[in-house]
């Protein structure tokens, strides 16, 4: 019999995120990741399930090159996002940003309850980004990806900040 999984006093999974502008991932504390992301061209993100394989068919794509970004899976849509609320599978989610930080720390909340905990770990001018991460046990890890993508935008991260530092040293 396997050991029942750690939980936060708030009912939440730690857990943990690493991104970085062409690829990301979520996984629970103790288990294999749950969903993966793959860049698929400019601004578009192709997410994918635990049991998925790179070059299948994304269970999410997010898009941020349509000013809002737009969330899609099979070539419908399937959410959107609105300033700090996020529409997806039918599920409304607001977004709540720390502010005056240098490092992204946010929580999403969903029917006045926090499902959704995210603080970076890594210094903000890295090219991978790190996070610690306190997740609702139920809410699917490929949405819990998506949420993370929607307000750590890999499409802005910078790339050259890292590689220049390099070369000065």
């Amino acid at each position: 019999m396997g050991e029942a999984p750690v939980t936060t006093s708030g009912g939440l999974r730690p857990g943990q995120s690493m991104m970085w502008m062409v690829s990301s991932f979520f996984q629970l504390d103790g288990e294999p990741v749950g969903a993966f992301a793959a860049q698929a061209g400019p601004g578009r993100q192709h997410v994918l399930g635990s049991t998925d394989r790179v070059g299948d068919d994304p269970r999410l794509v997010v898009d941020f090159n349509e000013g809002q970004p737009l969330l899609s899976a099979h070539g419908q849509p399937v959410g959107e996002r609105h300033g700090n609320t996020v529409l997806l599978w039918e599920a409304e989610y607001r977004i709540r940003r720390a502010r005056f930080r240098r490092k992204l720390h946010f929580s999403v909340t969903s029917e006045e309850r926090t499902i959704l905990d995210v603080r970076e770990t890594s210094r903000p001018d890295r090219t991978v980004h790190t996070y610690v991460t306190r997740s609702d046990p139920a809410l699917d890890p490929v949405a819990v990806l998506g949420l993370i993508l929607l307000e750590a935008r890999p499409d802005k991260m910078s790339v050259l900040n890292e590689l220049l530092e390099r070369r000065q040293t």
